[in-house]
């Protein structure tokens, strides 16, 4: 008897949450496909950055501009040298603002970029999930 009891208000209760609330929606992740049509490579770095970067940390931004000097492609090597070049471009603070060493560290460690070898950055699998 008790538990019918408890079992009846839980469902009271779920229906005036309900009511009051109203029903939660799923927030549904964007498909990988989806994600992939959001980018454009065919921009030139300046659109690129100011498209995608806006509002995002630097480790982001970072593995964003890998990802534009490597147009997406994981296996595809790119020196930091390179990156500090195209960055230097656009450090004001409407785009990349100052380059920062922490920031292909924190990318590294959050699995987005790899370094196989001192200098040299590639992008992993998980680089997409800067965008969401």
């Amino acid at each position: 008897m008790e538990n019918l009891d408890l079992a009846k208000i839980i469902n009271r209760i779920e229906k005036l949450e309900r009511a009051v609330f109203g029903e939660k929606k799923q927030k549904s992740e964007p498909t990988k496909k989806q994600t992939e049509q959001k980018l454009t490579f065919d921009l030139n770095e300046r659109a690129f950055v100011k498209r995608y970067t806006v509002g995002k940390s630097g480790p982001k931004k970072f593995t964003l501009l890998l990802a534009y000097l490597s147009k997406g492609e994981i296996s595809k090597n790119i020196d930091l040298s390179d990156l500090k070049k195209c960055w230097g471009k656009m450090s004001s603070k409407n785009l990349l603002g100052q380059f920062n060493m922490f920031y292909p560290n924190d990318a590294k460690t959050r699995g987005w970029v790899d370094s196989k070898e001192y200098g040299v950055y590639n992008l992993t699998n998980e680089w997409k999930d800067v965008l969401l």
